[in-house]
Order: C-alpha cells, then sequence, then structure tokens
C-alpha cells in the first residue's frame, strides 16, 4: 500500500497531542502507523502495555478492506471498512479526527462536503496532511480509491477555521491543516439605518505597508468629500501622527502618550477607525463608534509562527474578533473567513486604486529584451517569492531571456540565479508608479491574500498580470484581464510568463482589459461605499438610504 512522507509525522502528532484528545478517529488508517504512533504517545509512556489497560479511544475508517491487516485488530479499537461518506453517518464525536493522506483522493467538491461531515463529528479538530504536489497515480494494488484526484491548498480550505503550516520535503512537501469545529451562535440584530464626519484613523505604525498605503488612501478621500479626518497615533511628544514616506494633509495630527488610553483624545469624533485588531481592547469602551476594516493579515488565514504561538493568537484574535465592535471586510475572502472562524458578519468594502496617480503609458515600452516585475517583502514567505524565482529558473532554463526587477523593503538573500535583478529598496510612491508603468510583465505568486494590491495597480498602469489564485484577488481578477494559476504552481507560472514573453498581442489584450478592471475599482468610485457604512454606523441615515 501506498505511504505517506514521514518527515510530517512529528509535526501532526504534537498537533494530536496538543488536542490532548480522549478519543480519535482515523481516517484512512492504511498500513495503520498511526494508531501505533499514538498509542506510543498517549498509552505506552504511562506503562499501559496491554491493550485493556489503553485509555485512549482509538477507531479507523478504512477504505478498502484488503488492506486489513493484525495491527489494525490489535492497536485500534475498531475499524470500519466502508466509504467515508456513508460511515461516518453511523459513527459517534471524536476529539480528534485524523485524514492524513486521504484529501487529494477526492475531487475538490465532495472532498470539501467530507470535511464539513468530519467537523460535524469532531469536538475539538480535524487534522489533515495532502502532498503539496501529489504523484500522477492510479488504481494501486486493486485500489481504485488510490487515484489521486486533486491538488490543495491553502485558499480551497478559508470557508473553515484553522491553521496551516508546510512541512518542505525534498522538491515537493506536505501541507498540515488543523481545522477547528464551532458551535452556532445566534446573530446580532442587526442595527437600524440612521452629514459631515469626524473621523479618527488610529494608526497602528508609520512602516511602509500595503494596509497603511490603503488606510491613508482612505483618509486623504474622505476629506476631499469633506469630511475631518484626523490621524491618531501612539508615540513620544514631537512624533508625528503620519508617515513621511506619503504626503497627507489631515484636519489635526494627535498624539496619543504610549501609556495613555485613547478616549480622553478622540471621544469628540464621530467614527473611530482602528488600524489593527489588537488595538480594539482600548478602543472598546467607544465600540459604538468604532470600525475595523479588515484587510486580512497571516493569522486570520491560519498561518502562524508556531503551534504553541498559535494556542494564544487564536484565543487572543477570537476574543477581539468576538466583540461588538463593527467591522467590515476588504474582500468576500476575508469576510468568509470572519464567518467561519468568528461568526461575525462583515460587509465587504473593497480596495480602490487611485487610477489617476497609477496610470499607463501611452504604449508598450520597446526593448530587446523584457522586463518582469516583483513587487513585495521578500522576508514574508506567504508571498511565495521562492515560487517566482523558481517559475523564472524554469523559463531561464528553457533558453528565453528577460531581465527582472524586484521592489522590495529589504535586500533579499536569494543567492545566485541564471538572470539580472536589478533590486529597488524602498522607493517613493512616484518611483513604483514609473516601475509599474516600464515594466512588461507583473508576475504576483502569493499563497493568499486578503485582497491583493499590487496586481491591481500593475492593471491600472496597464502592465499585463499574471497571478496566483490566492483568495483576495478574486475580487478583480477574473483570468479574462491577467493570466491565473494555481498558489505554489511554479511550472504553471512558468508557462504563463513564457506565454506573455512570446505573444506581444496577448500582453496588449491584457494592457487594456486590466486598466478597464482598474476603473472599475478607481478610489473615486469605492469610497462612496466607505462613506454610506460610516453615515449608517453614525445613524445619519434613514432606512430608505436617504442622508
Amino acid at each position: 500500500m501506498p505511504t505517506s512522507f514521514y518527515q510530517a509525522i512529528p509535526e501532526i502528532i504534537e498537533h494530536v497531542r496538543m488536542d490532548g484528545p480522549a478519543s480519535i478517529l482515523d481516517v484512512g488508517v492504511g498500513f495503520g502507523k498511526y494508531g501505533v504512533l499514538l498509542r506510543e504517545v498517549f498509552d505506552i509512556p504511562f506503562e499501559r502495555y496491554e491493550k485493556k489497560s489503553w485509555q485512549l479511544k482509538i477507531d479507523g475508517i478504512e477504505g478498502f478492506e484488503g488492506y486489513k491487516n493484525p495491527l489494525h485488530e490489535h492497536v485500534y479499537d475498531q475499524v470500519i471498512y466502508g466509504d467515508v461518506e456513508s460511515v461516518i453517518d453511523q459513527m459517534g464525536s471524536y476529539d480528534t479526527i485524523l485524514m492524513i493522506d486521504v484529501l487529494e483522493h477526492f475531487e475538490k467538491p465532495k472532498g470539501l462536503e467530507i470535511i464539513r461531515k468530519l467537523l460535524a463529528h469532531a469536538n475539538k479538530s480535524v487534522i489533515i496532511s495532502t502532498p503539496l504536489y501529489p504523484d500522477p497515480q492510479g488504481d494501486y494494488l486493486g485500489n481504485s480509491l488510490e487515484t489521486h484526484k486533486s491538488r490543495w491548498n491553502l485558499i480551497d480550505l478559508l470557508s473553515f477555521d484553522f491553521t496551516f503550516k508546510q512541512v518542505n520535503i525534498d522538491e515537493n512537501g506536505a501541507l498540515l491543516f488543523k481545522i477547528f469545529p464551532h458551535e452556532k451562535k445566534e446573530e446580532p440584530p442587526s442595527q437600524p439605518l440612521v452629514k459631515k464626519l469626524k473621523i479618527a484613523y488610529v494608526l497602528p505604525h508609520l512602516n511602509l505597508t500595503g494596509g497603511l498605503k490603503m488606510l491613508l488612501h482612505q483618509m486623504e478621500h474622505l476629506r476631499r468629500r469633506g469630511h475631518e479626518i484626523y490621524a491618531v497615533y501612539k508615540g513620544d511628544p514631537g512624533t508625528r501622527a503620519v508617515p513621511n514616506w506619503h504626503p497627507i494633509e489631515v484636519d489635526g495630527e494627535i498624539i496619543v502618550p504610549r501609556h495613555d488610553g485613547y478616549k480622553n483624545y478622540i471621544e469628540h469624533c464621530d467614527i473611530i477607525v482602528a488600524g489593527w485588531y489588537q488595538q480594539l481592547p482600548e478602543l472598546m469602551e467607544m465600540a459604538d463608534k468604532t470600525l475595523y476594516w479588515e484587510q486580512g493579515h497571516n493569522w486570520l488565514f491560519g498561518d502562524y509562527p508556531n503551534l504553541y504561538e498559535a494556542q494564544w493568537i487564536r484565543q487572543e484574535m477570537n476574543t477581539l474578533y468576538q466583540s461588538t465592535i463593527t467591522m467590515a471586510s476588504v474582500s468576500s475572502t476575508v469576510s468568509g473567513i470572519l464567518k467561519a472562524r468568528f461568526q461575525k458578519d462583515a460587509e465587504i468594502i473593497p480596495n480602490g486604486v487611485d487610477t489617476d496617480f497609477y496610470f499607463p503609458l501611452t504604449e508598450e515600452r520597446r526593448e530587446e529584451v523584457l522586463t518582469i516585475l516583483l513587487v513585495g517583502n521578500p522576508f514574508l514567505k506567504f508571498k511565495g517569492f521562492d515560487v517566482a524565482l523558481k517559475a523564472l529558473r524554469h523559463v531561464r532554463n528553457l533558453g528565453h531571456h528577460f531581465k527582472v526587477k524586484w521592489v522590495c523593503q529589504h535586500n533579499p538573500e536569494i543567492g545566485h540565479v541564471p538572470f539580472s535583478i536589478e533590486y529597488v529598496v524602498h522607493p517613493s510612491q512616484e518611483e513604483l508608479r514609473n516601475h509599474f508603468q516600464t515594466a512588461h510583465i507583473f508576475l504576483f505568486t502569493s499563497m493568499y491574500e486578503g485582497f491583493g494590491m499590487p496586481p491591481l495597480e500593475a492593471m491600472s498602469c496597464g502592465i499585463p498580470v499574471i497571478t496566483t489564485r490566492c483568495g483576495g484577488i478574486n475580487e478583480y481578477a477574473d483570468g479574462d484581464n491577467c493570466l491565473q494559476v494555481e498558489p505554489g504552481d511554479h511550472l504553471g507560472a512558468a508557462q504563463a510568463i513564457i506565454s506573455l514573453l512570446e505573444d506581444k498581442g496577448k500582453r496588449d489584450e491584457l494592457r487594456r482589459k486590466g486598466r478597464n478592471t482598474a476603473l472599475k475599482f478607481s478610489l473615486h468610485e469605492v469610497i462612496g461605499k466607505l462613506e454610506h457604512f460610516m453615515y449608517k454606523m453614525n445613524h445619519r441615515i434613514d432606512e430608505t438610504g436617504t442622508y
């Protein structure tokens, strides 16, 4: 019978151990190694050597009875042979359910339905492992269930509440998901709909990040509409409340001493916008006027530093995201996560791009060797720059020539590559726009995104975009206005790069369609939705939407 990556075993066992389960269900028992290992962890160290003294209940489901062997009878309390979809309905509940290297044997709709069924029987978690790159595989030892039918990634499971880790194994790897069930809670009653506003933006930091840039854009455009805008920042006397890398005019800069609360400084405002969820505890006493616009971050996507930090981060997030503070989300992807994990309804208020600032040159810049542009922090793993570089190496090894320009916050450490890279570190916003305008292809390989602004900025500048299907980007990327590949698919990305390097007509088509898409997401278009939402919060609109 096929085996699975043994390198992933320690991580999987540690996930189980942290549950402290009294009962476990192993779906897809196979040879039975996880039954043996779990006995080693939960019974044998406590000198419970005989089966009659074992305290941990371990049941199994195996779809192919031909795998039956003495381990099944000795190590497991019972193994049921049959189709998991029908068998699971006959089972009770378990603290932890394992499904190790099983998910790839189902088409995705059926796989998702099986996960939902397992969650209905799980008290603490469903732990899933699936290959990063499943090998081509059909029937094995007469077992048609061994056929590989799907390749999964983080984006596929965003309707669930989970933690995630990728265990790299040579050129492949194992994707580990720990999915948590939740109790269904009653939804809070909708608030009644309720003219210029005093709006305080509580900025979490002054660093150059996409998230902060979006908050600054909102402040600028709301002020143009006549609202009073205050920038609020915790810092030392003499500190600016706005960053020096983005010139912005506000009606007031408010510096709050580091050890002081916000209330005495901003309670005169009608709306208070939190820039980061960890600011919410200090704003709780002004919850009725506080808005948190969630743009997405790695912890929200279940991507934590390690298992131990995940515990307290999840606890903190559960408390804060389930508070009474009003929340909005940047995309349907983020909105779905908030609903799945915290039972929080969040209206979608998308990002917008300044199409007056990000505009295309009249025609593509003519060069013998085309430039491929990367934008982002090389030290953020989820941005997938390792995938981008692997794709670019593959394209170069096939004999194609190109240049790479990488706009980033810090110099990457990538070693030798068989093509030239120009690093542009911490440019001004005008310089960033110029790099977009003069590139020939924009490559974006994130594993997940709450929205994903750089591809939209590239589209606004009329640059053809290649992007992964990384969640929030689906608000505007549809496969017609760009080329899309699955996250982690460096071969697919390489093929997309080659197709654009070789086909100017296709590049011209995507330049036009991308710009048209950006115009639909112009800040002039989307800021009205934010304004309307703030009016509703402030009860200045009646139920017909009239001011």
